[in-house]
């Protein structure tokens, strides 16, 4: 699926596109990929289009209620960390409900100094620096698509899994090839052969076993439970959070009642917390 935070996928067949232009709209967006699993059942991955323009959202939103213009605005840096947060805590959500997650950004050109102090430009994403790092952390490869003239009157369009100087590129792959043509057989087929290649060159073997980021932690999420309701109390919304967990459980239940084998519940409930009370 992919999520069109910005009106560039007019042109595109054959996909399924879910238009969001509020914050609130990836909120409920969010929160029916994670808790329905009709969904997780349909789609394996989800599309960003694009990232810049979903950070974009955001920060409109905070500076709204903080009737302010710029995040610098709001004193003590409460702006960049609020948005930090959020920004973070829906995508974390998601990757842990275990979809695959890809986000599209715009090209720039930024300048840089090398170790002689001279200034060079380089090609990165238009994205921002603090959801750049956000997002940087959580991806395995940061592709630079670009067309290539193969020969006179012919051009292709090729993805980069190697930058240099010029542009950014990298990749957690360590045999992947330097470039491929972009599509979805050949980049599919690089990243199988970086991992075929990784495992003969130490003796490792594929697995069946589940992600270990994709098992829900009944201790962790009582940590996040704990956190949620002390924000919910302080904002006065301790009542909103038991009708969240009376929905959700089917009762009127508390915090401290719920079991290790109501994980996958509790995990519902935060997600609903999260994106309709905090």
């Amino acid at each position: 699926m992919i999520l069109g935070f910005e009106q560039g996928t007019n042109a595109l067949d054959n996909v399924y596109v879910q238009p969001i232009s509020t914050w609130s709209e990836w909120n409920t967006v969010l929160r029916q990929l994670c808790n329905n699993k009709a969904l997780k059942e349909k789609y394996e991955t989800i599309c960003f289009d694009t990232a810049d323009m979903m950070w974009d959202i955001l920060v409109r939103k905070i500076c709204a209620e903080h009737d302010v213009t710029r995040l610098g605005e709001i004193g003590w840096g409460q702006g960049y960390d609020e948005a930090r947060q959020e920004f973070l805590s829906g995508l974390d959500q998601l990757s842990k409900s275990g979809y695959g997650i890809v986000f599209i950004s715009h090209s720039t050109e930024k300048v840089f100094k090398n170790e002689k102090g001279e200034d060079y430009t380089k090609i990165v994403p238009a994205l921002p620096n603090r959801p750049f790092d956000i997002i940087n952390k959580m991806v395995d490869i940061v592709g630079y698509i670009r067309e290539v003239e193969i020969e006179e009157g012919k051009r292709e369009r090729f993805i980069y899994f190697r930058g240099d100087d010029r542009y950014l590129a990298k990749s957690r792959f360590k045999y992947i090839e330097p470039k491929v043509k972009f599509s979805y057989e050949d980049i599919a087929k690089a990243i199988q052969d970086a991992c075929d290649k990784e495992a003969e060159a130490h003796g490792a073997e594929a697995t069946e076993d589940t992600n270990i980021y994709l098992n829900l932690n009944f201790d962790e999420l009582m940590e996040q439970a704990k956190i949620a309701f002390n924000q919910a109390v302080e904002a006065g919304k301790a009542e909103d959070i038991s009708k969240v967990l009376a929905e959700v459980f089917g009762k009127p239940t508390k915090f401290s009642e719920i079991l290790p084998q109501d994980v996958e519940k509790l995990h519902q409930a935060l997600v609903e917390i999260k994106t309709t009370i905090l």
